[in-house]
C-alpha cells in the first residue's frame, strides 16, 4: 500500500524502541537531525562519502551540537577502498542532485564529472566494532543510488538485530547496469525475516522508498507497530473517501493543516 513511509518511518523508531540508526547516504544530514528529534536515546551514524557533503555537514553547527557521528565513508558488502562517482550539481543549493553520487558509475546527463577514492564499510563489520551492545535494536534509512541490495549484504552480520528499514530502490538499471533492482532487494529482505510495509510511490515508478518491518517481533510491539500502520492505512484510505466525495474539504483540511505546521 501506499503511504508516507517517512512519517511511519519516524512512528516506528520510538514503538520498536530502536537505539541504533543507521542513516546511510546521508547526503546533509537533515534526516539525521529529525531522527534524533523523534527518536533521542538512539546513536546515530549518519555516513556520507561525499567528500563535498562531508564538509558542509562538519560546518554544520546544528549537526555539531546534536550527538550524531557522522562518517565519510561509503557503505556497502566490501570493508576497504572503491571509487566514487561524483555528478555534476551546484553545491551551494539544496537539492536532490547533491545526493546522486554512487559508487555506481551513471552515464548520460549524470555521468560523473570527477571519480574520487573513499573508504568503504559493511555494517556488520563496523558495527560489531565495539561501536554498539549485541543486543541493540538497529534501524537502517538507507539512499545509495542503486547500492540497496549491497548495503543490506554488508549488515547480515547484525540482520538479527535490525528491526526496521527503509530503503530507496529502482525498477529498472536506471543508474548503472549491474544494479540489483527492487525485486532483488524485496526477495532479500523477505528471505531475512522482513516483511514490506508500504511504498512511497506505486511500484510502477522507476524509483521510489519501501519500508520494510521484521517479523516475529514480541507480542506488545507487534501489537503497538500493527496499530500505527493501521492507523496510517486508515488515514489513506479517509483521504482517498475524501478527496472523491468532497475535493474542496480535503483541500480545506490540507491548507489548516499547513497553517498548523507553520505556526509551529
Amino acid at each position: 500500500m501506499i503511504l508516507n513511509t517517512r512519517q511511519l518511518f519516524h512512528q516506528l523508531l520510538s514503538t520498536l524502541q530502536i537505539n541504533v540508526i543507521c542513516d546511510v547516504g546521508s547526503m546533509d544530514g537533515t534526516d539525521a537531525l529529525a531522527f534524533k528529534t523523534v527518536s533521542r536515546q538512539s546513536a546515530i551514524y549518519a555516513f556520507e562519502p561525499n567528500p563535498r557533503n562531508f564538509t558542509a555537514m562538519q560546518a554544520n553547527p546544528k549537526l555539531h551540537g546534536s550527538d550524531i557521528q557522522i562518517i565519510p565513508w561509503a557503505v556497502g558488502d566490501q570493508d576497504g577502498r572503491a571509487p566514487f562517482y561524483l555528478v555534476k550539481t551546484d553545491y551551494s543549493q539544496i537539492s536532490a542532485e547533491r545526493g546522486m553520487s554512487s559508487l555506481y558509475e551513471r552515464s548520460g546527463d549524470h555521468a560523473p564529472l570527477q571519480v574520487v577514492q573513499v573508504p568503504t564499510t559493511r555494517l556488520d563489520s563496523f558495527l560489531t566494532a565495539g561501536k554498539i551492545d549485541p543486543q541493540s535494536r538497529i534501524a537502517l534509512w538507507v539512499d545509495t543510488e542503486g547500492m540497496a541490495f549491497e548495503v543490506i549484504q554488508g549488515s547480515l552480520g547484525v540482520a538479527e538485530r535490525i528491526q526496521l528499514l527503509h530503503v530507496e530502490v529502482e525498477t529498472g538499471h536506471s543508474i548503472n547496469p549491474q544494479q540489483k533492482i527492487y525485486a532483488d532487494v524485496q526477495q532479500l529482505l523477505l528471505t531475512l525475516g522482513f516483511t514490506e510495509v508500504a511504498t512511497d510511490q506505486p511500484n510502477s515508478r522507476i524509483q521510489f522508498n519501501a519500508l520494510f518491518i521484521r517479523r516475529g517481533l514480541p507480542l506488545r510491539l507487534r501489537v503497538r507497530a500493527g496499530t500505527l500502520i493501521a492507523r496510517a492505512r486508515g488515514r489513506r484510505v479517509l483521504v482517498r473517501v475524501l478527496g472523491l466525495l468532497c475535493p474542496a474539504c480535503l483541500r480545506h483540511i490540507r491548507q489548516m493543516l499547513q497553517m498548523s505546521r507553520s505556526r509551529a
